[in-house]
C-alpha cells in the first residue's frame, strides 16, 4: 500500500515509530506533515486533497497521528481515500473528540474512552490501539543493569506538581537512578532501560503510557501505578509487570524486587516476552491495516456530511488548541471583512501562544 502519513515529525513521536513500522511491513510511506530541520514537508495552508492528488502512485490511505504540533491539514473530510486518525492523549483536553469527527476510522490509545469517542463520531469505526515499543530502539541491549530504577519522561513545568514528580523525588533519594531530569534520544532510552533493573512508571491521568511497553521490551521489570484503560489485558500484574497503589507501596515494591532478584528477573523476562510478541509498533501498524481490510467499512467521517459553517467551527476549535494562528486568520478572512471580528476570532489562540 501507499500510505500518506501526516504528523509533526520528531524522533520521540509515536508517529515516527509508526512510519518505520509501515516501511518494515513492506509498504511505501509519504510524509505530508510540516517541514522540519531534518525533513521536507508541506505548508499547513495547502489543502491535503491537493497534496494527495499530486502524489504518484496514488495513495491508498491517509493517516494522521497525534500529537500534532501545529499540524491539522485543511480538507481531511474531502479526501477521496479512507482516512485514519490515531488519537493518543485522549485523557487530556477536549479538542480530540472534535478532531475525531474528521476521520473515517478512529483509533485511540486509551481503552476506557471508546464509548465517549463512539458517541462523539456517531459510528462504531472507533478502535482501541494501545501504544507500543519500537523494536529497532527499544530492545534488550545486553548491558549491565547498573541502575536500581530507570525513568525517562517529561518533567516539564506542567508536571512539576504531579504525583509523578513527587514519586520521582522519593525514588531518586533512596535508589540509584539515571538522570531522570534530562532528555534522551529514543536510542538512549533503549540503553537506559537496558541498564535498569526496574523501570518506574507513573501515569498523568490513569493512562497506559509508552514507558510500560518500552521498559518491558528492554528486559527491565516495569513497576507502574495501577490504572485501568486495558492494562490488565496487556500485561498480567505480578507475572509480567508489577504494580503499586500509593507512594509507600511504590518504595516497598522497589525494595522488595531489588532484594528478590530471581523473582524480579522472572517478571521481567515474562514481560519482555509479552512485549516482543504482541506490543511493538509493527503489531500496531498491522492492526490498523487489518482493520481497514475488513469488509463493510464506510467513509464515515461526520464532517464529510457537515455544512461549511459546522466545518469551520470545528476547525476553529482545533486550530485554537493547536495554536494554528495563521489558519484561524485565513478562515476569519473568508467570513468577515470586519477587523474587530477577525481579532476576536484569533484572540483565544493568541492568548494560548503567549501563555503556554
Amino acid at each position: 500500500m501507499h500510505i500518506v502519513l501526516g504528523y509533526y515529525r520528531f524522533v520521540h513521536a509515536a508517529a515516527y515509530h509508526f512510519e518505520r513500522a509501515f516501511l518494515e511491513l513492506g509498504h511505501s510511506v509519504t510524509y505530508v506533515g510540516l517541514p522540519t530541520a531534518v525533513s521536507s514537508g508541506y505548508d499547513s495552508s495547502v489543502p491535503i486533497n491537493q497534496i494527495v492528488t499530486s502524489l504518484h502512485p496514488s495513495p491508498d490511505i491517509f493517516v494522521w497521528i497525534d500529537p500534532a504540533g501545529r499540524y491539522f491539514p485543511i480538507g481531511i473530510e474531502d479526501l477521496f481515500i479512507p482516512t485514519v486518525g490515531y488519537l493518543i492523549d485522549v485523557h487530556l483536553g477536549n479538542w480530540r473528540p472534535i478532531a475525531a469527527r474528521f476521520f473515517d476510522n478512529v483509533f485511540i490509545a486509551q481503552k476506557d474512552y471508546l464509548p465517549q469517542y463512539r458517541r462523539a463520531v456517531g459510528h462504531d469505526q472507533v478502535y482501541w490501539l494501545p501504544l507500543a515499543a519500537a523494536s529497532d530502539v527499544h530492545y534488550d541491549h545486553g548491558l549491565e543493569r547498573i541502575y536500581d530504577v530507570g525513568f525517562v519522561g517529561s518533567m516539564s513545568r506542567s508536571h512539576r506538581h504531579t504525583a509523578r514528580a513527587r514519586r520521582l523525588q522519593l525514588i531518586t533519594q533512596q535508589f540509584k537512578t539515571n538522570d531522570v531530569f534530562r532528555s534522551y534520544t529514543p536510542k538512549e532510552v533503549g540503553e537506559i532501560y537496558s541498564e535498569s533493573k526496574i523501570v518506574f512508571n507513573s501515569s498523568i491521568a490513569g493512562d497506559v503510557t509508552m514507558r510500560v511497553f518500552e521498559g518491558s521490551a528492554c528486559g527491565a521489570m516495569v513497576l507502574t501505578d495501577s490504572v485501568a484503560n486495558g492494562l490488565l489485558e496487556l500485561y498480567e500484574p505480578g507475572k509480567e509487570i508489577a504494580v503499586y497503589t500509593d507512594d509507600a507501596d511504590l518504595t516497598d515494591k522497589v525494595n522488595y524486587y531489588l532484594t528478590h532478584e530471581s523473582e524480579r528477573c522472572q517478571v521481567a523476562q515474562a514481560g519482555h516476552q509479552r512485549a516482543v510478541t504482541q506490543h511493538s509498533y509493527t503489531h500496531r501498524a498491522q492492526q490498523i491495516l487489518n482493520t481497514l481490510a475488513s469488509p463493510g467499512l464506510l467513509q464515515a467521517a461526520p464532517m464529510r456530511q457537515a455544512d461549511q459553517e459546522q466545518r469551520m467551527a470545528a476547525r476553529h476549535h482545533i486550530y485554537t488548541r493547536l495554536q494554528m494562528l495563521d489558519l484561524i486568520l485565513d478562515d476569519a478572512h473568508m467570513v468577515t471583512n470586519n477587523p474587530l471580528r477577525r481579532m476576536l476570532a484569533i484572540l483565544p489562540c493568541l492568548i494560548r501562544r503567549l501563555l503556554i
